[in-house]
């Protein structure tokens, strides 16, 4: 059996992140995991289900689910809804 020399991850991750195209992706992804994570904070701390914040936002359940899925695709206002649907009065977004 032939022995093969790993490469390891930090040299592998340097080399696609100096690609802007790489860069600018991942950072974009970073972002939208962030807003998502922020969405589930939120419907957490009101203790509400994604059937209830849907009510309130006068949405159907599965578009709720479909924003948190695809928050990128979400605009500033449903997202301001979503918060007020939440309870959250001055949602703080850090991108």
């Amino acid at each position: 059996m032939k022995k093969t020399k790993g490469v390891q991850w930090e040299t592998v991750r340097a080399e696609l992140m100096s690609d802007p195209e790489v860069q600018a992706a991942y950072e974009a992804e970073e972002r939208k995991a962030r807003l998502q994570e922020m969405l589930a904070q939120w419907r957490s701390h009101a203790g509400l289900t994604r059937a209830q914040v849907a009510e309130r936002m006068g949405v159907t359940p599965p578009t709720v689910s479909r924003m948190e899925a695809n928050i990128v695709r979400a605009s500033i206002e449903t997202i301001a809804r979503y918060a007020k649907a939440c309870g959250v009065k001055h949602p703080q977004i850090t991108l």
